[in-house]
């Protein structure tokens, strides 16, 4: 399981390299898609704790972590900004999950969990530190604008060096 802060961040962080605005709706968007997926401990398992609910649908990493999940969390958000980051933001926290443990992509119709498992600490600290090193370098990239053209002097031909 990566921690919710260390998803805001790969979310942020692939937002600020894919989008690169400088509007707050497309960060602010990467960041509750990535978030939105782990509202299942909150909302589900107290239904699963007083029994109204049960089975790998409800569990943590199952509906909202699968296809269908991330249809709503889409379409929800594409409301509010791009919907393209809003699928990057879903798709970095599921992709990332899998990593750790795995995710249940195809609920309600198929109940596997797909993924692998390493190991969680190592992978928040360099999930982390790309992020961070990200988000800087975006938006230093943002202020000093290195897409646009470098000014620099034309070589001299070989014959006009030695004039």
């Amino acid at each position: 399981m990566v921690a919710t802060g260390v998803h805001i961040l790969i979310g942020l962080a692939l937002a600020v390299v894919v989008c690169r605005s400088e509007r707050a709706e497309p960060y602010l968007v990467a960041a509750l898609a990535a978030a939105g997926p782990d509202i299942d401990t909150f909302v589900f398992r107290p239904l699963i704790q007083l029994g109204y609910v049960s089975g790998p649908l409800w569990s943590h990493r199952g509906l909202t972590h699968s296809l269908v999940g991330g249809v709503v969390v889409i379409v929800l958000l594409s409301s509010v900004g791009p919907w393209r980051v809003a699928a990057i933001g879903f798709g970095s926290h599921v992709g990332f999950d899998m990593l750790t443990g795995g995710a249940r992509l195809f609920v309600p119709v198929d109940p596997t969990l797909y993924g692998t498992s390493v190991d969680w600490l190592l992978l928040n600290m360099l999930a982390s530190v790309v992020a961070v090193t990200l988000i800087l370098g975006g938006l230093l990239g943002m202020k000093y604008d290195l897409e646009g053209p470098i000014d620099m002097p034309t070589p001299k031909r070989t014959l006009e060096r030695f004039r």
